[in-house]
Protein backbone atom coordinates (compact mmCIF):
# COMPACT_ATOMS: atom_id res chain seq x y z
CA UNK A 1 0.00 0.00 0.00
CA UNK A 2 2.82 2.43 0.95
CA UNK A 3 4.62 1.62 -2.31
CA UNK A 4 1.51 2.42 -4.36
CA UNK A 5 1.01 5.73 -2.50
CA UNK A 6 4.62 6.79 -3.12
CA UNK A 7 4.29 5.90 -6.81
CA UNK A 8 1.23 8.15 -7.17
CA UNK A 9 3.03 11.06 -5.44
CA UNK A 10 6.05 10.68 -7.73
CA UNK A 11 3.81 10.73 -10.82
CA UNK A 12 1.97 13.83 -9.65
CA UNK A 13 5.15 15.83 -9.04
CA UNK A 14 6.88 14.44 -12.15
CA UNK A 15 4.12 15.69 -14.45
CA UNK A 16 3.44 18.84 -12.42
CA UNK A 17 -0.29 18.04 -12.35
CA UNK A 18 -2.77 20.73 -11.30
CA UNK A 19 -6.44 20.39 -10.35
CA UNK A 20 -8.61 22.95 -12.21
CA UNK A 21 -11.95 24.44 -11.44
CA UNK A 22 -14.08 25.45 -14.47
CA UNK A 23 -13.54 29.12 -13.55
CA UNK A 24 -9.76 28.64 -13.81
CA UNK A 25 -9.88 27.60 -17.45
CA UNK A 26 -8.68 29.92 -20.18
CA UNK A 27 -11.22 29.60 -23.05
CA UNK A 28 -8.36 29.94 -25.54
CA UNK A 29 -6.47 26.93 -24.17
CA UNK A 30 -7.04 23.22 -24.80
CA UNK A 31 -8.91 22.45 -21.58
CA UNK A 32 -11.15 25.47 -22.07
CA UNK A 33 -11.86 24.39 -25.63
CA UNK A 34 -12.69 20.90 -24.38
CA UNK A 35 -15.19 22.23 -21.87
CA UNK A 36 -16.79 24.38 -24.56
CA UNK A 37 -17.05 21.35 -26.84
CA UNK A 38 -18.69 19.31 -24.10
CA UNK A 39 -21.18 22.12 -23.55
CA UNK A 40 -22.01 22.15 -27.27
CA UNK A 41 -22.55 18.40 -27.13
CA UNK A 42 -24.93 18.83 -24.19
CA UNK A 43 -26.78 21.51 -26.15
CA UNK A 44 -27.07 19.22 -29.19
CA UNK A 45 -28.36 16.41 -26.99
CA UNK A 46 -30.93 18.73 -25.45
CA UNK A 47 -32.32 19.52 -28.91
CA UNK A 48 -32.23 15.84 -29.92
CA UNK A 49 -35.86 14.92 -30.62
CA UNK A 50 -34.66 11.87 -32.55
CA UNK A 51 -33.95 10.00 -29.32
CA UNK A 52 -36.82 8.98 -27.06
CA UNK A 53 -37.36 7.66 -23.57
CA UNK A 54 -40.64 6.15 -22.42
CA UNK A 55 -41.25 5.70 -18.69
CA UNK A 56 -44.02 3.54 -17.22
CA UNK A 57 -44.70 4.93 -13.74
CA UNK A 58 -47.06 4.56 -10.81
CA UNK A 59 -48.10 7.36 -8.44
CA UNK A 60 -49.65 6.79 -5.02
CA UNK A 61 -50.14 8.56 -1.72
CA UNK A 62 -47.95 7.80 1.29
CA UNK A 63 -50.14 4.81 2.16
CA UNK A 64 -49.83 3.27 -1.29
CA UNK A 65 -53.30 4.25 -2.47
CA UNK A 66 -53.23 4.92 -6.23
CA UNK A 67 -53.91 8.40 -7.58
CA UNK A 68 -56.95 7.61 -9.72
CA UNK A 69 -57.54 10.25 -12.45
CA UNK A 70 -54.84 12.54 -11.01
CA UNK A 71 -52.71 14.56 -13.41
CA UNK A 72 -48.95 14.59 -13.93
CA UNK A 73 -47.46 17.62 -15.67
CA UNK A 74 -43.96 16.94 -16.91
CA UNK A 75 -41.24 18.64 -18.92
CA UNK A 76 -37.45 18.63 -19.36
CA UNK A 77 -35.14 21.49 -18.38
CA UNK A 78 -31.99 21.66 -20.48
CA UNK A 79 -29.71 23.90 -22.54
CA UNK A 80 -32.59 24.80 -24.85
CA UNK A 81 -34.42 26.39 -21.93
CA UNK A 82 -31.27 28.18 -20.73
CA UNK A 83 -30.87 29.66 -24.22
CA UNK A 84 -34.46 30.88 -24.38
CA UNK A 85 -35.58 28.58 -27.18
CA UNK A 86 -39.38 28.78 -27.51
CA UNK A 87 -41.40 25.64 -26.84
CA UNK A 88 -43.69 23.83 -29.28
CA UNK A 89 -45.99 20.78 -29.06
CA UNK A 90 -43.61 18.32 -30.71
CA UNK A 91 -40.30 20.11 -30.54
CA UNK A 92 -40.55 21.76 -33.95
CA UNK A 93 -38.75 24.78 -32.50
CA UNK A 94 -36.14 22.64 -30.76
CA UNK A 95 -37.84 22.76 -27.36
CA UNK A 96 -40.88 20.72 -26.26
CA UNK A 97 -43.66 22.18 -24.16
CA UNK A 98 -45.03 20.72 -20.94
CA UNK A 99 -47.10 17.54 -21.33
CA UNK A 100 -49.97 16.34 -19.13
CA UNK A 101 -50.66 12.71 -18.26
CA UNK A 102 -53.95 11.60 -16.70
CA UNK A 103 -53.40 8.56 -14.50
CA UNK A 104 -55.55 5.44 -14.70
CA UNK A 105 -57.45 3.80 -11.85
CA UNK A 106 -54.23 2.14 -10.65
CA UNK A 107 -52.32 5.43 -10.60
CA UNK A 108 -50.21 4.41 -13.60
CA UNK A 109 -49.36 5.98 -16.91
CA UNK A 110 -46.76 6.41 -19.64
CA UNK A 111 -44.50 9.44 -19.98
CA UNK A 112 -42.62 10.26 -23.19
CA UNK A 113 -39.39 12.28 -23.30
CA UNK A 114 -37.73 13.39 -26.53
CA UNK A 115 -35.27 15.78 -24.88
CA UNK A 116 -32.34 15.24 -22.56
CA UNK A 117 -31.81 17.08 -19.29
CA UNK A 118 -33.60 17.29 -15.93
CA UNK A 119 -37.15 15.96 -16.07
CA UNK A 120 -39.54 17.60 -13.61
CA UNK A 121 -42.86 16.05 -12.59
CA UNK A 122 -45.72 17.82 -10.83
CA UNK A 123 -48.58 15.66 -9.55
CA UNK A 124 -51.98 17.31 -9.16
CA UNK A 125 -55.44 16.25 -8.06
CA UNK A 126 -58.27 16.47 -10.61
CA UNK A 127 -58.96 19.88 -9.01
CA UNK A 128 -55.37 21.02 -9.80
CA UNK A 129 -54.09 20.88 -6.20
CA UNK A 130 -50.38 19.97 -6.14
CA UNK A 131 -49.67 16.86 -4.06
CA UNK A 132 -46.11 16.05 -5.07
CA UNK A 133 -43.06 16.95 -7.15
CA UNK A 134 -40.04 15.02 -8.38
CA UNK A 135 -37.14 15.35 -10.74
CA UNK A 136 -34.68 12.99 -12.38
CA UNK A 137 -32.10 13.10 -15.13
CA UNK A 138 -32.94 11.92 -18.66
CA UNK A 139 -29.90 10.93 -20.72
CA UNK A 140 -29.04 8.65 -23.60
CA UNK A 141 -28.63 5.13 -22.28
CA UNK A 142 -30.74 5.51 -19.15
CA UNK A 143 -32.21 2.20 -17.95
CA UNK A 144 -34.61 1.08 -15.26
CA UNK A 145 -31.61 -0.10 -13.24
CA UNK A 146 -29.77 3.24 -13.48
CA UNK A 147 -32.85 5.40 -12.88
CA UNK A 148 -32.96 7.43 -9.65
CA UNK A 149 -34.78 10.52 -8.40
CA UNK A 150 -32.77 13.72 -7.95
CA UNK A 151 -35.41 15.34 -5.77
CA UNK A 152 -38.81 14.57 -4.32
CA UNK A 153 -41.33 16.52 -2.25
CA UNK A 154 -44.89 16.13 -1.05
CA UNK A 155 -46.78 12.99 -0.03
CA UNK A 156 -46.58 11.33 -3.46
CA UNK A 157 -44.72 8.05 -3.88
CA UNK A 158 -43.13 7.59 -7.30
CA UNK A 159 -42.58 4.07 -8.64
CA UNK A 160 -40.86 3.31 -11.94
CA UNK A 161 -42.46 0.16 -13.38
CA UNK A 162 -40.31 0.09 -16.54
CA UNK A 163 -38.28 2.28 -18.87
CA UNK A 164 -37.16 2.08 -22.49
CA UNK A 165 -34.92 4.12 -24.79
CA UNK A 166 -35.33 4.42 -28.55
CA UNK A 167 -32.96 5.95 -31.07
CA UNK A 168 -33.83 7.53 -34.42
CA UNK A 169 -37.48 7.95 -33.43
CA UNK A 170 -37.96 4.18 -33.48
CA UNK A 171 -41.04 4.43 -31.25
CA UNK A 172 -42.64 7.50 -32.81
CA UNK A 173 -44.97 5.90 -35.35
CA UNK A 174 -48.05 3.67 -35.15
CA UNK A 175 -46.61 0.94 -37.38
CA UNK A 176 -45.52 -1.69 -34.86
CA UNK A 177 -46.11 -5.07 -36.56
CA UNK A 178 -44.97 -8.44 -35.17
CA UNK A 179 -43.76 -10.58 -38.08
CA UNK A 180 -43.10 -13.94 -36.43
CA UNK A 181 -40.01 -15.85 -35.39
CA UNK A 182 -37.26 -17.93 -36.96
CA UNK A 183 -34.12 -19.57 -35.58
CA UNK A 184 -35.02 -18.56 -32.03
CA UNK A 185 -35.40 -14.85 -32.80
CA UNK A 186 -38.58 -12.76 -32.86
CA UNK A 187 -39.04 -10.08 -35.52
CA UNK A 188 -41.03 -6.85 -35.66
CA UNK A 189 -41.47 -4.26 -38.40
CA UNK A 190 -41.33 -0.52 -37.68
CA UNK A 191 -41.74 2.60 -39.81
CA UNK A 192 -40.20 5.96 -39.02
CA UNK A 193 -41.66 9.02 -40.70
CA UNK A 194 -39.02 11.29 -42.22
CA UNK A 195 -41.31 13.96 -43.71
CA UNK A 196 -44.81 15.03 -42.71
CA UNK A 197 -47.97 15.42 -44.83
CA UNK A 198 -48.94 16.59 -47.37
CA UNK A 199 -45.82 14.84 -48.71
CA UNK A 200 -45.15 12.06 -46.22
CA UNK A 201 -42.12 9.78 -46.48
CA UNK A 202 -41.12 6.93 -44.18
CA UNK A 203 -38.28 4.46 -43.68
CA UNK A 204 -38.88 0.81 -42.78
CA UNK A 205 -36.87 -1.22 -40.26
CA UNK A 206 -36.88 -4.85 -39.17
CA UNK A 207 -35.77 -5.51 -35.58
CA UNK A 208 -35.19 -8.86 -33.90
CA UNK A 209 -34.89 -10.17 -30.36
CA UNK A 210 -33.81 -13.39 -28.67
CA UNK A 211 -36.13 -12.89 -25.69
CA UNK A 212 -39.12 -10.92 -27.00
CA UNK A 213 -38.32 -7.83 -24.92
CA UNK A 214 -34.88 -6.55 -25.96
CA UNK A 215 -34.54 -6.00 -29.71
CA UNK A 216 -30.81 -5.74 -30.19
CA UNK A 217 -30.56 -6.12 -33.99
CA UNK A 218 -32.11 -3.46 -36.22
CA UNK A 219 -31.83 -3.40 -40.02
CA UNK A 220 -33.00 -0.65 -42.35
CA UNK A 221 -34.77 -1.66 -45.58
CA UNK A 222 -33.32 0.14 -48.59
CA UNK A 223 -34.55 0.13 -52.17
CA UNK A 224 -38.26 0.58 -51.39
CA UNK A 225 -40.72 3.46 -51.38
CA UNK A 226 -42.96 4.18 -48.40
CA UNK A 227 -44.72 7.48 -49.03
CA UNK A 228 -47.95 9.43 -49.42
CA UNK A 229 -47.82 12.14 -52.08
CA UNK A 230 -50.08 12.15 -55.14
CA UNK A 231 -49.87 8.36 -54.74
CA UNK A 232 -49.49 6.09 -51.75
CA UNK A 233 -46.80 3.43 -51.55
CA UNK A 234 -47.22 0.72 -48.92
CA UNK A 235 -44.91 -2.07 -47.81
CA UNK A 236 -46.13 -5.53 -46.78
CA UNK A 237 -43.75 -8.09 -45.31
CA UNK A 238 -43.94 -11.87 -44.92
CA UNK A 239 -43.22 -13.96 -41.90
CA UNK A 240 -39.46 -14.60 -41.51
CA UNK A 241 -37.65 -17.65 -42.85
CA UNK A 242 -34.16 -18.91 -41.93
CA UNK A 243 -32.02 -20.81 -44.43
CA UNK A 244 -29.15 -21.67 -42.11
CA UNK A 245 -27.19 -18.44 -42.53
CA UNK A 246 -29.69 -15.72 -43.48
CA UNK A 247 -33.12 -14.51 -42.57
CA UNK A 248 -35.18 -14.07 -45.74
CA UNK A 249 -38.33 -11.94 -46.01
CA UNK A 250 -40.64 -11.53 -48.99
CA UNK A 251 -42.01 -8.04 -49.60
CA UNK A 252 -44.67 -6.35 -51.67
CA UNK A 253 -44.29 -2.66 -52.47
CA UNK A 254 -47.83 -1.61 -53.38
CA UNK A 255 -48.79 1.51 -55.33
CA UNK A 256 -52.21 3.02 -54.68
CA UNK A 257 -53.92 6.14 -56.00
CA UNK A 258 -54.31 8.85 -53.38
CA UNK A 259 -56.60 9.96 -51.83
CA UNK A 260 -59.03 7.62 -53.67
CA UNK A 261 -56.98 4.56 -52.50
CA UNK A 262 -57.44 2.39 -55.58
CA UNK A 263 -54.83 -0.36 -56.00
CA UNK A 264 -52.59 0.19 -59.05
CA UNK A 265 -49.75 -2.33 -59.06
CA UNK A 266 -46.93 -3.72 -56.96
CA UNK A 267 -43.31 -4.90 -56.95
CA UNK A 268 -42.46 -8.42 -55.76
CA UNK A 269 -39.31 -8.23 -53.65
CA UNK A 270 -37.21 -10.05 -51.07
CA UNK A 271 -34.45 -9.15 -48.63
CA UNK A 272 -31.68 -11.17 -47.00
CA UNK A 273 -30.42 -10.35 -43.51
CA UNK A 274 -27.28 -12.23 -42.43
CA UNK A 275 -27.83 -14.01 -39.12
CA UNK A 276 -24.32 -13.26 -37.91
CA UNK A 277 -23.26 -9.60 -37.70
CA UNK A 278 -26.35 -8.23 -39.49
CA UNK A 279 -25.63 -4.98 -41.36
CA UNK A 280 -27.16 -1.58 -40.69
CA UNK A 281 -29.15 -1.83 -43.93
CA UNK A 282 -30.06 -4.26 -46.70
CA UNK A 283 -31.41 -3.56 -50.18
CA UNK A 284 -34.58 -5.17 -51.47
CA UNK A 285 -34.19 -7.24 -54.63
CA UNK A 286 -36.76 -8.26 -57.24
CA UNK A 287 -38.04 -11.81 -57.39
CA UNK A 288 -39.37 -13.21 -60.67
CA UNK A 289 -42.94 -14.52 -60.41
CA UNK A 290 -45.40 -15.60 -63.12
CA UNK A 291 -47.38 -12.84 -64.82
CA UNK A 292 -50.02 -11.17 -62.62
CA UNK A 293 -48.85 -12.98 -59.47
CA UNK A 294 -48.57 -10.46 -56.65
CA UNK A 295 -47.17 -10.97 -53.19
CA UNK A 296 -49.74 -10.11 -50.49
CA UNK A 297 -51.56 -7.66 -52.74
CA UNK A 298 -55.12 -8.68 -51.88
CA UNK A 299 -56.60 -5.80 -49.94
CA UNK A 300 -58.72 -8.28 -47.98
CA UNK A 301 -55.81 -10.37 -46.79
CA UNK A 302 -53.18 -9.38 -44.19
CA UNK A 303 -49.63 -10.26 -45.30
CA UNK A 304 -48.93 -12.64 -42.41
CA UNK A 305 -52.01 -14.70 -43.28
CA UNK A 306 -50.27 -16.56 -46.14
CA UNK A 307 -46.87 -17.24 -44.64
CA UNK A 308 -43.54 -17.98 -46.25
CA UNK A 309 -41.51 -21.05 -45.27
CA UNK A 310 -38.00 -22.28 -45.93
CA UNK A 311 -38.15 -25.83 -47.25
CA UNK A 312 -34.43 -26.63 -47.46
CA UNK A 313 -32.13 -26.95 -50.50
CA UNK A 314 -32.52 -23.21 -51.28
CA UNK A 315 -36.27 -23.62 -51.83
CA UNK A 316 -38.99 -21.44 -50.32
CA UNK A 317 -42.75 -21.61 -50.11
CA UNK A 318 -44.51 -18.31 -50.81
CA UNK A 319 -48.17 -17.59 -51.45
CA UNK A 320 -48.72 -14.75 -53.92
CA UNK A 321 -52.20 -13.80 -55.06
CA UNK A 322 -53.60 -14.31 -58.55
CA UNK A 323 -56.47 -11.87 -58.62
CA UNK A 324 -58.06 -12.60 -55.22
CA UNK A 325 -56.99 -16.24 -55.03
CA UNK A 326 -53.85 -17.40 -53.19
CA UNK A 327 -51.51 -19.42 -55.41
CA UNK A 328 -48.74 -21.12 -53.41
CA UNK A 329 -45.42 -21.50 -55.22
CA UNK A 330 -42.05 -23.08 -54.55
CA UNK A 331 -39.34 -20.60 -55.57
CA UNK A 332 -35.59 -20.16 -55.47
CA UNK A 333 -34.34 -16.64 -54.93
CA UNK A 334 -31.85 -16.44 -57.78
CA UNK A 335 -33.72 -18.58 -60.32
CA UNK A 336 -36.67 -17.75 -62.57
CA UNK A 337 -38.23 -21.22 -62.37
CA UNK A 338 -41.18 -21.66 -60.01
CA UNK A 339 -43.24 -24.69 -59.02
CA UNK A 340 -47.01 -24.12 -58.94
CA UNK A 341 -48.39 -26.29 -56.16
CA UNK A 342 -51.95 -26.04 -57.45
CA UNK A 343 -51.25 -26.92 -61.09
CA UNK A 344 -48.33 -29.31 -60.53
CA UNK A 345 -49.42 -31.16 -57.39
CA UNK A 346 -53.15 -30.60 -57.03
CA UNK A 347 -52.82 -28.68 -53.78
CA UNK A 348 -55.88 -26.72 -52.76
CA UNK A 349 -56.31 -23.17 -51.54
CA UNK A 350 -60.07 -23.43 -51.03
CA UNK A 351 -60.07 -26.06 -48.31
CA UNK A 352 -62.34 -24.70 -45.63
CA UNK A 353 -62.18 -20.92 -45.79
CA UNK A 354 -59.65 -19.47 -43.41
CA UNK A 355 -57.61 -22.59 -42.83
CA UNK A 356 -55.78 -23.44 -46.05
CA UNK A 357 -52.97 -20.98 -45.38
CA UNK A 358 -51.82 -22.73 -42.20
CA UNK A 359 -52.31 -26.17 -43.77
CA UNK A 360 -49.01 -25.73 -45.64
CA UNK A 361 -46.56 -27.12 -43.09
CA UNK A 362 -42.97 -28.40 -43.26
CA UNK A 363 -42.60 -31.80 -41.60
CA UNK A 364 -39.14 -33.26 -40.91
CA UNK A 365 -39.06 -37.06 -41.00
CA UNK A 366 -36.28 -39.62 -41.43
CA UNK A 367 -33.73 -37.04 -42.57
CA UNK A 368 -35.95 -35.30 -45.15
CA UNK A 369 -38.14 -32.23 -45.16
CA UNK A 370 -41.65 -32.70 -46.55
CA UNK A 371 -43.97 -29.91 -47.60
CA UNK A 372 -47.51 -30.84 -46.67
CA UNK A 373 -50.43 -29.29 -48.56
CA UNK A 374 -54.19 -30.05 -48.43
CA UNK A 375 -56.01 -31.54 -51.41
CA UNK A 376 -59.66 -31.99 -50.36
CA UNK A 377 -62.17 -30.47 -47.96
CA UNK A 378 -61.75 -31.46 -44.35
CA UNK A 379 -64.07 -34.02 -42.82
CA UNK A 380 -63.48 -37.26 -40.99
CA UNK A 381 -60.22 -37.43 -42.96
CA UNK A 382 -57.54 -34.92 -43.88
CA UNK A 383 -55.95 -35.83 -47.22
CA UNK A 384 -52.71 -34.07 -48.09
CA UNK A 385 -49.87 -34.22 -50.55
CA UNK A 386 -46.48 -34.70 -48.95
CA UNK A 387 -43.77 -33.29 -51.24
CA UNK A 388 -40.23 -34.42 -50.48
CA UNK A 389 -37.46 -31.83 -50.62
CA UNK A 390 -35.28 -31.48 -52.67
CA UNK A 391 -36.44 -33.86 -55.43
CA UNK A 392 -40.13 -32.85 -55.19
CA UNK A 393 -41.38 -36.44 -55.19
CA UNK A 394 -44.96 -36.41 -53.89
CA UNK A 395 -46.94 -38.88 -51.86
CA UNK A 396 -50.59 -38.86 -50.75
CA UNK A 397 -51.22 -39.19 -47.02
CA UNK A 398 -54.62 -39.73 -45.45
CA UNK A 399 -55.06 -38.80 -41.81
CA UNK A 400 -58.10 -40.43 -40.24
CA UNK A 401 -59.96 -38.83 -37.30
CA UNK A 402 -62.33 -41.84 -37.09
CA UNK A 403 -66.01 -40.95 -37.40
CA UNK A 404 -67.85 -39.26 -35.78
CA UNK A 405 -64.83 -37.06 -35.13
CA UNK A 406 -63.82 -34.55 -37.80
CA UNK A 407 -60.83 -32.33 -38.46
CA UNK A 408 -60.92 -28.71 -37.28
CA UNK A 409 -57.30 -28.02 -38.18
CA UNK A 410 -54.62 -29.37 -40.48
CA UNK A 411 -51.81 -31.53 -39.16
CA UNK A 412 -49.07 -29.62 -37.32
CA UNK A 413 -45.57 -30.92 -36.53
CA UNK A 414 -44.67 -30.53 -32.85
CA UNK A 415 -41.36 -31.84 -31.50
CA UNK A 416 -41.21 -34.99 -33.69
CA UNK A 417 -44.95 -35.56 -33.23
CA UNK A 418 -48.01 -34.77 -35.35
CA UNK A 419 -50.96 -32.89 -33.81
CA UNK A 420 -54.42 -31.79 -34.97
CA UNK A 421 -57.58 -30.33 -33.47
CA UNK A 422 -60.54 -32.71 -33.85
CA UNK A 423 -64.23 -32.04 -33.22
CA UNK A 424 -66.93 -34.18 -31.70
CA UNK A 425 -69.96 -32.11 -30.68
CA UNK A 426 -69.77 -29.98 -28.66
CA UNK A 427 -66.03 -30.20 -27.90
CA UNK A 428 -62.75 -29.67 -29.72
CA UNK A 429 -59.93 -32.02 -28.70
CA UNK A 430 -56.19 -32.00 -29.24
CA UNK A 431 -55.02 -35.34 -30.66
CA UNK A 432 -51.65 -36.74 -31.68
CA UNK A 433 -51.04 -38.99 -34.68
CA UNK A 434 -48.29 -41.61 -35.02
CA UNK A 435 -45.64 -40.68 -37.59
CA UNK A 436 -43.84 -43.99 -38.11
CA UNK A 437 -45.48 -44.64 -41.48
CA UNK A 438 -45.33 -41.03 -42.73
CA UNK A 439 -42.88 -41.80 -45.55
CA UNK A 440 -44.63 -45.01 -46.63
CA UNK A 441 -46.40 -45.09 -49.99
CA UNK A 442 -49.90 -43.56 -49.69
CA UNK A 443 -50.35 -44.37 -45.99
CA UNK A 444 -53.46 -43.91 -43.90
CA UNK A 445 -52.52 -42.64 -40.45
CA UNK A 446 -55.16 -42.96 -37.74
CA UNK A 447 -55.25 -40.76 -34.65
CA UNK A 448 -54.02 -42.16 -31.37
CA UNK A 449 -56.70 -43.67 -29.18
CA UNK A 450 -56.97 -40.92 -26.56
CA UNK A 451 -56.85 -37.12 -26.77
CA UNK A 452 -54.17 -35.09 -25.03
CA UNK A 453 -55.43 -34.90 -21.41
CA UNK A 454 -56.50 -31.34 -20.57
CA UNK A 455 -56.73 -30.24 -24.22
CA UNK A 456 -60.51 -29.95 -24.63
CA UNK A 457 -62.27 -26.75 -25.69
CA UNK A 458 -65.79 -25.50 -26.24
CA UNK A 459 -64.64 -22.17 -27.70
CA UNK A 460 -67.71 -20.47 -29.23
CA UNK A 461 -68.21 -19.45 -32.84
CA UNK A 462 -68.42 -21.11 -36.22
CA UNK A 463 -64.73 -20.97 -37.15
CA UNK A 464 -62.93 -22.44 -34.19
CA UNK A 465 -59.51 -23.39 -35.42
CA UNK A 466 -56.06 -24.23 -34.16
CA UNK A 467 -54.29 -21.27 -35.73
CA UNK A 468 -50.67 -21.69 -34.69
CA UNK A 469 -48.31 -23.42 -32.26
CA UNK A 470 -45.44 -21.57 -30.59
CA UNK A 471 -42.67 -23.52 -28.88
CA UNK A 472 -39.41 -23.02 -27.02
CA UNK A 473 -37.46 -25.09 -24.49
CA UNK A 474 -39.77 -28.06 -25.29
CA UNK A 475 -42.78 -26.12 -23.98
CA UNK A 476 -45.61 -25.74 -26.50
CA UNK A 477 -48.45 -23.23 -26.74
CA UNK A 478 -51.51 -24.00 -28.91
CA UNK A 479 -53.46 -20.93 -30.02
CA UNK A 480 -57.17 -21.38 -30.81
CA UNK A 481 -59.15 -18.56 -32.38
CA UNK A 482 -62.76 -18.35 -33.54
CA UNK A 483 -61.84 -15.72 -36.17
CA UNK A 484 -59.32 -17.29 -38.56
CA UNK A 485 -57.92 -14.06 -40.02
CA UNK A 486 -58.23 -11.95 -36.82
CA UNK A 487 -60.15 -9.37 -38.87
CA UNK A 488 -62.17 -8.58 -35.75
CA UNK A 489 -61.23 -9.16 -32.14
CA UNK A 490 -61.42 -12.93 -31.75
CA UNK A 491 -62.13 -15.19 -28.84
CA UNK A 492 -58.79 -16.80 -28.04
CA UNK A 493 -57.87 -19.86 -26.02
CA UNK A 494 -54.29 -20.99 -25.43
CA UNK A 495 -53.30 -24.45 -24.23
CA UNK A 496 -49.87 -25.19 -22.79
CA UNK A 497 -47.97 -28.48 -22.69
CA UNK A 498 -44.74 -28.87 -20.73
CA UNK A 499 -44.33 -32.66 -20.84
CA UNK A 500 -43.96 -33.67 -24.46
CA UNK A 501 -47.73 -33.56 -25.16
CA UNK A 502 -48.51 -36.04 -22.38
CA UNK A 503 -50.94 -33.42 -21.08
CA UNK A 504 -51.99 -29.80 -21.55
CA UNK A 505 -53.66 -27.04 -19.56
CA UNK A 506 -55.62 -23.92 -20.44
CA UNK A 507 -53.89 -20.59 -19.86
CA UNK A 508 -55.73 -17.70 -18.26
CA UNK A 509 -57.31 -15.16 -20.58
CA UNK A 510 -54.84 -12.87 -22.34
CA UNK A 511 -54.52 -9.70 -20.21
CA UNK A 512 -56.22 -6.59 -21.53
CA UNK A 513 -54.83 -3.99 -19.10
CA UNK A 514 -52.85 -1.31 -20.98
CA UNK A 515 -54.05 -2.86 -24.22
CA UNK A 516 -56.29 -0.89 -26.56
CA UNK A 517 -57.45 -4.00 -28.46
CA UNK A 518 -56.99 -7.74 -28.38
CA UNK A 519 -54.85 -9.52 -30.96
CA UNK A 520 -55.19 -8.61 -34.63
CA UNK A 521 -52.38 -10.89 -35.80
CA UNK A 522 -51.53 -14.46 -34.79
CA UNK A 523 -47.83 -13.51 -34.89
CA UNK A 524 -48.32 -11.23 -31.89
CA UNK A 525 -47.89 -14.43 -29.88
CA UNK A 526 -44.36 -15.87 -29.72
CA UNK A 527 -42.37 -18.04 -27.36
CA UNK A 528 -38.89 -17.59 -25.89
CA UNK A 529 -37.14 -19.38 -23.05
CA UNK A 530 -40.19 -21.55 -22.45
CA UNK A 531 -42.53 -18.59 -21.93
CA UNK A 532 -45.23 -17.13 -24.15
CA UNK A 533 -45.19 -13.44 -24.92
CA UNK A 534 -47.87 -11.28 -26.49
CA UNK A 535 -46.62 -8.08 -28.19
CA UNK A 536 -48.69 -5.08 -29.24
CA UNK A 537 -48.81 -1.30 -29.16
CA UNK A 538 -51.18 1.06 -27.42
CA UNK A 539 -51.44 4.84 -27.27
CA UNK A 540 -50.75 7.26 -24.44
CA UNK A 541 -51.94 10.85 -24.26
CA UNK A 542 -49.85 13.93 -23.61
CA UNK A 543 -52.63 16.47 -23.26
CA UNK A 544 -51.97 17.81 -26.76
CA UNK A 545 -51.73 14.57 -28.68
CA UNK A 546 -50.64 10.97 -28.24
CA UNK A 547 -47.68 8.68 -28.80
CA UNK A 548 -47.36 4.91 -29.36
CA UNK A 549 -46.19 2.61 -26.60
CA UNK A 550 -44.71 -0.77 -27.56
CA UNK A 551 -45.45 -3.47 -24.97
CA UNK A 552 -45.24 -7.20 -24.42
CA UNK A 553 -46.87 -9.43 -21.81
CA UNK A 554 -45.03 -12.55 -20.63
CA UNK A 555 -46.18 -15.70 -18.91
CA UNK A 556 -44.55 -16.80 -15.68
CA UNK A 557 -42.85 -20.15 -15.24
CA UNK A 558 -46.13 -21.66 -14.04
CA UNK A 559 -48.02 -20.45 -17.13
CA UNK A 560 -49.86 -17.56 -15.48
CA UNK A 561 -49.52 -14.10 -17.01
CA UNK A 562 -47.32 -11.47 -15.42
CA UNK A 563 -49.27 -8.71 -13.67
CA UNK A 564 -47.94 -5.92 -15.90
CA UNK A 565 -46.65 -5.68 -19.46
CA UNK A 566 -43.02 -4.78 -20.14
CA UNK A 567 -41.90 -1.99 -22.42
CA UNK A 568 -40.24 -3.32 -25.55
CA UNK A 569 -36.65 -2.09 -25.79
CA UNK A 570 -35.03 -1.39 -29.16
CA UNK A 571 -31.31 -0.85 -29.43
Amino acid sequence: MKKSFLTILILIFSFQCKIFKPSDLDPSQDLGTLQTLLRYLALADAFNTYSQTVAFMKFTDSNGNPYNAYKVEYSVFNEADENGTPTSPYGETGNIQTYTLTLDANGRGFLSFSERGIATLTVKTPADIIVGNASFRIYNGITKQSFSLLSQSGATQFTLEDLANYRNRMASYFSFTPLGSANGRQFIYLQVQTASPPNSYSVGYIASSADGENYDQVTKIEGVNIQITTEEYRLKISTPTFNGSEYVFFLSEERWSYPALVFQDNKNLFIRIPAFSPPYSVTAQSIALPTNYRLFSDVYTPPWYYPSRYLGSDKYLITPMLSTTPRPLIVQLDLVNTVDLVNDFGCSTSVLTGISSVAYQVIAHSGFNYLQCPTITFGNTFVSKSIRIPDLVSNQITFDAVSPMSFESPIFPVQDQLVALLYSAPTYYGYTFPNGSYSFSNPTITKNASPIPGFASTIPGNSSRLRTIKSSNSIHYFLLSNVPDFSVSPTIEIYRSTDGLTSASLLATVPTAYNSSIATNAEQFQSANGKLNYSYYTTANTGIGSFPVYLTYFTNDDGTWEALPRLIKIR
